[in-house]
């Protein structure tokens, strides 16, 4: 039937619809039914809350010890630039010089040994240990103040990391080359 048919009918027979009425007693028992009350659960919502409160007080405490360990470095390096002696200025232009030397070496071997993990993983190791080696002498530096002996022996490190690095790079270019002579001379026998 099309809705069209379907209102005309119900139009013509309206009276035999309407001879039935509903129980009384029916629209009382729907009125007094009520909703279901939702009770929270407080344990649930307890644990939410400890959580929330848990992490944030964890966030605190990290991000308090990431800045006194910033604060620290900063304040040695404030501490050689307030003395302002010669060989305290040396360390500071060293550290600026070798850092961004050591950086870019580093970022060369790791490029072109890329796919030798072994490698990567042996000049990490290595440069770990110096960076130990560095941390000692600083202390070193922080008990006696501006030795020249130490920062001498600072800068020593900083150029032995260097050294290390530019030979492994040296070393892995020149293990790059002969692959390289080796298919332009088979090009050039065909």
């Amino acid at each position: 039937m099309s809705p069209d048919k379907l209102e005309k009918y119900m139009l013509e027979h309206r009276q035999e619809f309407d001879d039935m009425e509903p129980d009384p007693s029916l629209w009382e028992r729907i009125d007094t039914r009520k909703a279901p009350v939702i009770r929270p659960n407080w344990m649930s919502i307890g644990w939410k809350v400890a959580a929330g409160v848990a992490i944030f007080i964890a966030s605190y405490f990290f991000h308090d010890y990431m800045s006194s360990r910033n604060n620290n470095q900063e304040s040695f390096m404030a501490g050689l630039n307030e003395e302002a002696s010669p060989i305290a200025r040396e360390l500071i232009e060293a550290e600026a010089y070798y850092t961004a030397r050591i950086s870019y070496t580093k970022d060369e071997v790791f490029r072109l040994a890329a796919a030798d993990p072994d490698l990567r993983r042996e000049v990490d190791l290595q440069m770990v240990d110096l960076d130990r080696v560095f941390t000692e002498l600083k202390e070193d530096l922080k008990d006696n103040a501006a030795n020249e002996e130490v920062i001498e022996a600072m800068i020593q490190n900083y150029r032995l990391k260097l050294d290390i690095l530019e030979d492994i790079l040296r070393q892995l270019k020149e293990s790059k080359e002969p692959q390289n002579d080796t298919s332009h001379d088979a090009a050039i026998e065909l």
